[in-house]
């Protein structure tokens, strides 16, 4: 069961390295002006504290695969959409790729807790910023 466990987790791990920045670059505009309250792309993207190989050890470490889903071979990409604030924290956090409740709701757990992450920066100014993670859970 060990073994399972692990092969799931390095699949969501790798899929989350492979695929996380080329979804955080897609259809994105940098806001120019002070007022705007958020951008998707700006000069410093925000990073999870220590950066990826910090975001693959969480995931790693915290992912629960749910065992309905599991038993049932339930598996899929969830896409978690959140904002990170200018102060790092993370707000706005819904899902914007479902897979199956059950999982969606652990991709939704984790993202909440994860700690504040580093802030992007536009005009080296901390800036609020969209961010799309997407998360697989895979049997195999």
């Amino acid at each position: 069961m060990k073994n399972g466990v692990l092969k799931i987790l390095l699949v969501a791990v790798l899929s989350v390295l492979a695929t996380s920045h080329a979804f955080c670059q897609q259809n994105q505009e940098v806001e120019k002006t002070e007022k705007a309250k958020s951008s998707q792309v700006v000069e410093e993207m925000p990073v999870f504290p220590g950066g990826e190989k910090a975001l693959v050890a969480y995931l790693k470490e915290n992912l629960k695969y749910p065992s309905v889903p599991a038993e049932n071979g339930i598996q899929g990409r969830v896409i978690v959409l959140f904002k990170v604030e200018a102060d790092g924290s993370l707000t706005d956090v819904r899902i914007g790729g479902s897979v199956d409740p059950s999982i969606d709701r652990e991709a939704l757990r984790l993202v909440k807790a994860m700690p504040k992450w580093i802030p992007g920066k536009q005009d080296g100014k901390p800036v609020p910023v969209k961010f799309q993670l997407p998360i697989t859970f895979s049997l195999n």
